[in-house]
C-alpha cells in the first residue's frame, strides 16, 4: 500500500470512529433509557463498527509495508483476511442481536418503547448515511476492498437504523412486539451484510479473476497495440482490492529481445495508465503459437548448436572471423543469421558465405541460413 493510500484510509477511518463513538454512545444510553431493544441493538452495532474501524487501521499500517524476501508481493493480503474478520464480527453480532429480540417477542408482556426513541433513530440515519458515502467515495477512489467493507458497515447501519424507526413508531402507536421484531430484521439484514463480505474475501485469497466484463476490455486493448500478434492468455487476480495481471501475447519471431521488451513495457505502461483497477501487469512474449510449445523444447539449446555449427566450420578458412550469429527458434527448426565483416561482402566470390550456407545446411534442426555483413 503506498503512502497516500494509507493516509486516505486513516483520514476516513478517524472520522468513522469519531462518529460513530458518539452515536453508540446516544444510542445504547437512549435505547436503555426509552427501553427500545431495536435502538439498543441497532447502538450495539453501532459499538461493532467502531471495533472494525480500530481494525482497519491497524490493518492499514501493516499492510502499508514493503514488499520483502519472504513477501515479494508485499502485505495487501493482511486487507483481504481483515475484511473476513469484519464479516464474522458482523454475523456474530447479528446472531446475538437475533435471538436476543426472538426471546423478547416470545414475552407475553412488553415494556412501552418511550417516544423520544425515534429522534436518536433519525439522527443514526443521518449519521450512518454520511459516513456511507464519505467512505465509498475514498473506497471507490483508492480501490480499497478494506474501506469498502467499512462502508457498508456503515449502509448496514442505516438500513438497521430505519427499521428503528419503523419499529419504535409501531410499538410508541401501540402495536406490541415491533420493537422486538424491528431487532429480529436488524439482525438478518447484518448477517447477510456479513456473508456477503466474507463470500467476496474468500474469492479474493483463492485468486478469483477480475471481473470478466473488465478482463474482456483489457484484452482487447493489448490485441490492439502495435506489434502484438494476439493475445494467447490472460489471467487475472485480485489482492487487496487491486488488480494483477499475467499475460502472454505473441509478437513476430524474427523481432529483436530489445524491442520485444519494448513492446511489453509499452504495454505495461498503458494499461496501467487505462484501467486504474490493475496495480501491475507481467508480460510474457512468445514468437510461436501455444500449440507449438512441445515442438520448440524438442529443439537444441543454443550452446549445442553453436558447437554442431562451429564443429563443422572449423576447417574453413576465415571463419574465426565470423563476428556474431543469431538464432531464431521456430517451431519445428531453427533459423541462423551469421553476421560477417563488410570485407566478406564485397568480395564477388563469396566463398565463406557458400561454405560456411553449405556446411550449416546438413545439421540436423537448421532452417534457413542467411548471410548478413557489417562494417
Amino acid at each position: 500500500m503506498t503512502d497516500p493510500r494509507k493516509k486516505v484510509i486513516q483520514k476516513v477511518t478517524y472520522t468513522g470512529i469519531l462518529v460513530n463513538t458518539l452515536l453508540a454512545l446516544a444510542q445504547i444510553i437512549s435505547g436503555l433509557i426509552a427501553h427500545s431493544q431495536a435502538l439498543l441493538a441497532d447502538g450495539l452495532h453501532t459499538l461493532a463498527d467502531l471495533i472494525s474501524d480500530f481494525i482497519v487501521l491497524i490493518t492499514a499500517h501493516h499492510s502499508a509495508k514493503a514488499a520483502d524476501d519472504d513477501h515479494p508481493y508485499g502485505h495487501a493480503r493482511i486487507e483481504t483476511l481483515s475484511s473476513i474478520f469484519l464479516g464474522l464480527a458482523l454475523i456474530a453480532v447479528a446472531l446475538g442481536m437475533g435471538y436476543k429480540g426472538i426471546q423478547t417477542f416470545a414475552q407475553t408482556e412488553t415494556v412501552q418503547t418511550e417516544s423520544y426513541a425515534l429522534v436518536f433513530a433519525f439522527i443514526a440515519i443521518f449519521s450512518k448515511e454520511f459516513l456511507y458515502r464519505y467512505t465509498i467515495h475514498a473506497a471507490r477512489k483508492i480501490k480499497s476492498t478494506l474501506l469498502e467493507s467499512n462502508a457498508l458497515h456503515h449502509r448496514s447501519d442505516v438500513f438497521s437504523s430505519i427499521i428503528v424507526v419503523i419499529g419504535v413508531g409501531a410499538q410508541v402507536a401501540g402495536i406490541e412486539h415491533m420493537d422486538a421484531l424491528a431487532a429480529i430484521i436488524i439482525s438478518v439484514m447484518i448477517s447477510l451484510m456479513g456473508i456477503h463480505l466474507v463470500k467476496k474475501a474468500f474469492e479474493e485469497l483463492i485468486d478469483t479473476s477480475l471481473d470478466q466484463h473488465l478482463v474482456e476490455k483489457i484484452k482487447d486493448h493489448i490485441n490492439k497495440m502495435s506489434g502484438v500478434i494476439t493475445v494467447h492468455s490472460l489471467r487475472s487476480r485480485s489482492m487487496g482490492g487491486m488488480g494483477f495481471i499475467d499475460t502472454e501475447i505473441r509478437v513476430n519471431p524474427r523481432l529483436s529481445v530489445s524491442e520485444a521488451h519494448y513492446i511489453s513495457l509499452h504495454i505495461e505502461k498503458t494499461v496501467k495508465k487505462k484501467f486504474s483497477e490493475i496495480s501491475d501487469i507481467t508480460v510474457h512474449i512468445d514468437p510461436v503459437a501455444e500449440t507449438e510449445h512441445e515442438y520448440i523444447l524438442q529443439l537444441p539449446r543454443r550452446s549445442e548448436l553453436l558447437f554442431n555449427l562451429y564443429s563443422a566450420w572449423e576447417s574453413l578458412e576465415n571463419s574465426e572471423k565470423i563476428k556474431n550469429i543469431h538464432l531464431h527458434y521456430l517451431t519445428r527448426q531453427i533459423e541462423v543469421d551469421i553476421i560477417l565483416p563488410l570485407e566478406f561482402g564485397c568480395d564477388k566470390e563469396n566463398k565463406l558465405a557458400s561454405e560456411l550456407y553449405q556446411k550449416a545446411r546438413s545439421i540436423p534442426f537448421v532452417g534457413d541460413i542467411n548471410i548478413y555483413y557489417v562494417p
